[in-house]
């Protein structure tokens, strides 16, 4: 074989170049072509996407959520993140709510991010310090007014736990420092710790910069230990209400405090002398005995506290029995009531007015305790107040623990005060009181006069606490207030009650006035629709062919009937009292001259003689500006409580507009629905 020259070799090399290059080319072309595709595949895609993000948007639409305006949304999610039971029912450590928000969709995360107010509420409920979620809330807060939440899981014996109670104390010192560059956005605080410890440490921050709080409103702070030691901290020593008078720089904007077995000297004066709203919760301890480093809630303390609330509106008290170490200032004759022995070692105060008061809630009081701690305040202006009265224990493990204004009673300390038998509250409109001891009521109200009564509720509660199956009776109405005319009263509850024969009657005739009586889970029933039932009278119609039965005896007024898990009364009752009540004149004529010539009428046939108008006294022309008013503030006529129901309501009842029944087996759907034909509302569950 010849070898090859370099010219052949340079030959070949130049075509082996020229097929390179147009494989270059073709290469070139189909990268070229390839990259078309790839920018129209992308194109497609991106028209694809648009496509099915349209459609997405265009179903969207049929759900009702995507209608709401944006502000609405907003709202919504806001009223969601204020919830935090969910949160603590499955145990998140936060509040997951704006997260879970913006985990949604596209369109929710946008606005979640952009809402600062939906960051606002923060939640920080571990003992573990987890700074992330923390800084996370307040950097999205921005400068929105921010709620706070400090809640410590209580574990087994957490203020006796050592180890737990130093974490606590290392993780409330950790988010104290992290919030402080925020102190100027806080509007509500709330911790709730395990270990008085952990309480002190936030309680030194708080009060050292209140000044900054500029925006603080809610301020609570509880210990959810039961019966916490105080050992090691100066909470117990401290008393910064009496000695802490300094004003700080600008106005106090606190307006709700809560305060849980904690005690009530700890805030500075200047501090809770804004608040609206007071909330003081004590649960009941296992023990009476004192024990060391440990909190017992007196009556001078928190009679001390609640001079310092001049503007309180709401007043909550949850288990408050206090120790009673104070009495009233002596009469100014300096004489003691007969056979009162000189006290010792009590605190002689005077009593507080909270002028700006109107609700009063009282749970978990001791009969003993009501009358002498209502006499200890003026409350002029109390519209509402909530009373739940507790089983008093047996063995008292105390003399001072044996509390109440009994003068006679020799082991009682407080024989020795000069309280007034009579206490009235002049503006109480509202009265809802549950017992779980039927003679508990009148211990409890049987010093207090109502004049101005409009609404009362009472109910037993103490069901689990009695051996027998069935429910107590009723106390009478005397039993239970000192003066039963309740002239003013519109509304009646009664529930979990056994009303005895007779008690109807004479209790609805205390109430000309009455509106609604609504009986919930109650027997003896009958009595009180027998005594509705009840007529006036009978009189002849026209041509005294046949009698009529005419008016009602008591609650001429009625309107609305409620009847609730009832079930032994029968129809023929409750017929008979809707019938009473639906008998009206006819509606031809003169109206008001039908009724005065019918009353008449009626009146005289009825009482068997003729009814004769009484002469015009001389002062019945008397402008009201000119009628009499005592200094309580009652005029002649309030003072006279009369409970006479006038002749003309008393044959013109009003109809019943409403009768609602539900949980009432004995009474059929179709009985409910007859009593329709009378011109009255049924509602039938």
């Amino acid at each position: 074989m010849s070898r090859r020259t370099s010219e052949m070799i340079d030959k070949e090399i130049e075509l082996l170049t020229a097929q390179l290059s147009v494989l270059q080319r073709r290469e070139d072309d189909f990268a070229r072509i390839l990259e078309d595709m790839v920018r129209l595949q992308s194109s497609v895609r991106a028209e694809r996407e648009a496509l099915d993000s349209k459609i997405t948007e265009l179903e969207g639409q049929k759900q009702p959520i995507n209608w709401l305006p944006t502000e609405l949304l907003i709202e919504i999610f806001l009223i969601r993140t204020e919830d935090e039971s969910t949160d603590l029912a499955i145990g998140q450590s936060y509040n997951s709510a704006p997260v879970l928000i913006s985990h949604v969709c596209h369109n929710w995360r946008e606005l979640a991010l952009a809402t600062s107010r939906l960051w606002s509420f923060i939640s920080y409920r571990t003992t573990q310090w987890i700074p992330l979620p923390l800084r996370v809330f307040l950097q999205r807060a921005e400068n929105s007014p921010i709620s706070f939440n400090f809640i410590s899981t209580p574990g087994t014996s957490t203020s006796d736990n050592s180890v737990m109670a130093t974490l606590e104390a290392a993780t409330s010192v950790n988010i104290i420092q992290t919030l402080y560059y925020r102190r100027r956005c806080f509007r509500s605080l709330t911790f709730e710790c395990g270990s008085a410890k952990s309480m002190e440490h936030i309680l030194t921050s708080i009060t050292r910069a209140y000044d900054q709080l500029h925006e603080l409103e809610s301020l609570d702070l509880a210990i959810n230990t039961l019966d916490p030691s105080f050992e090691g901290t100066q909470l117990l020593t401290s008393d910064l209400l009496s000695t802490d008078q300094s004003p700080p720089g600008s106005p106090i904007m606190l307006r709700h405090l809560r305060l849980q077995q904690m005690p009530l000297s700890i805030l500075p004066a200047f501090l809770v002398r804004s608040i609206r709203t007071l909330e003081l919760s004590y649960p009941p301890k296992k023990s009476h005995s004192t024990r060391l480093h440990r909190f017992t809630l007196k009556m001078s303390q928190l009679v001390n506290l609640l001079r310092h609330t001049p503007q309180l509106y709401d007043l909550s008290l949850i288990g408050v029995t206090p120790v009673w170490d104070v009495i009233t200032r002596l009469p100014t004759n300096g004489q003691l009531p007969h056979g009162a022995t000189e006290p010792r070692n009590l605190a002689v105060v005077s009593c507080i007015e909270l002028p700006e008061l109107k609700r009063l809630e009282w749970k978990y009081a001791y009969h003993r305790d009501v009358f002498p701690f209502m006499s200890l305040m003026i409350l002029p202006g109390l519209e509402r107040w909530d009373l739940s009265i507790a089983q008093s224990p047996i063995k008292r493990f105390d003399v001072t623990q044996f509390r109440g204004n009994h003068i006679h009673d020799r082991d009682s300390f407080v024989q020795a005060e000069p309280l007034s038998n009579v206490l009235v509250l002049h503006a109480l409109r509202e009265l809802n009181v549950n017992c779980q001891n039927e003679d508990t009521l009148g211990y409890s109200l049987r010093q207090f006069l109502l004049p101005s009564l409009a609404r009362l509720d009472i109910a037993f509660v103490g069901q689990h606490t009695r051996k027998e199956s069935d429910f107590p009776s009723l106390p009478r109405l005397e039993s239970i207030f000192r003066d039963p005319r309740l002239p003013h009263l519109t509304h009646l509850s009664i529930s979990s009650f056994d009303i005895s024969p007779g008690h109807g009657k004479s209790m609805l005739g205390y109430m000309p006035n009455l509106l609604s009586l609504t009986l919930g889970a109650c027997t003896g029933v009958n009595v009180m629709l027998e005594a509705l039932a009840e007529a006036y009278g009978c009189a002849p119609v026209t041509g005294g062919v046949r009698n009529k039965v005419c008016g009602v005896r008591v609650c001429p007024r009625l309107e609305d009937l409620i009847l609730w898990s009832c079930s032994d009364f029968d129809f023929r009752t409750l017929w008979s009292t809707v019938h009473t009540r639906s008998l009206a004149p006819d509606d031809d004529g003169d109206e008001q001259q039908k009724e005065a010539f019918e009353t008449e009428v009626i009146a005289s046939a009825v009482l068997g003689r003729k009814i004769r108008p009484l002469k015009k006294m001389r002062n019945a022309g008397t402008k009201p500006s000119q009628q009499r008013v005592d200094p309580n503030g009652l005029s002649a006529n309030d003072a006279s409580r009369s409970t006479l129901i006038p002749m003309q309501e008393a044959l013109h009842p009003s109809r019943l507009a409403c009768v609602h029944l539900e949980d009432c087996s004995q009474i059929s759907h179709h009985e409910a629905l007859s009593l329709g034909r009378w011109g009255t509302m049924v509602i039938f569950r």
